[in-house]
């Protein structure tokens, strides 16, 4: 009885000590309803891009992050089809602008977002690729045409795990 006690202790203080490490996700909400509908762990290094359909010029444009090791996300490029009305027109730093077959590409980025807030719509086909994910997810398929927010956060195992049992993606 006495061993079997020590082993249930034992048990509940290794259960909650893991729950309490920390690690960091990329976490998608649907930001009216403060809802998570997408979870990724994520670590320094990791990359994901996000497109989407340009509401004038009618052409794809991508945008590519990287985690940086302080876990913020750093866009370090951005691909256009045209180069008009309301895309970038002003580089700064070490940005330059480089023609490609397909249209320009905006390199030597380093702009930090600490959230990006992002109405998607079936429409402007708001897209996520993540490396290391085959299939490019369709924001609009995670909670209709709303307003999202993305961003990187802190959790637990325990956070995790719940956020992990109600997301809509987790991956």
């Amino acid at each position: 009885m006495k061993k079997g006690k020590i082993l249930f202790i034992t048990a509940a203080v290794l259960i909650a000590a893991l729950g309490s490490i920390p690690f960091h996700v990329l976490q998608i909400d649907v930001l009216r309803e403060e809802r998570p509908v997408f979870v990724r762990i994520v670590r320094p290094g990791n990359e994901f891009a996000l497109g989407y359909i340009h509401s004038v010029e009618l052409s794809p444009v991508w945008d590519y992050f990287r985690v940086d090791d302080s876990y913020r996300m750093i866009l370090y490029e951005t691909t256009i089809r045209s180069f008009n009305t309301g895309l970038p027109s002003t580089l700064t730093g070490e940005e330059r602008l480089h023609w490609e077959r397909d249209g320009f590409r905006i390199s030597g980025m380093n702009r930090v977002l600490p959230v990006i807030d992002l109405w998607v719509h079936e429409r402007t086909d708001n897209t996520l690729k993540v490396v290391g994910i085959i299939d490019p997810l369709k924001l609009y398929s995670l909670a209709g045409n709303t307003l999202l927010r993305i961003s990187i956060r802190k959790t637990t195992v325990g956070s995790y795990l719940y956020l992990k049992a109600y997301t809509t993606r987790v991956l």
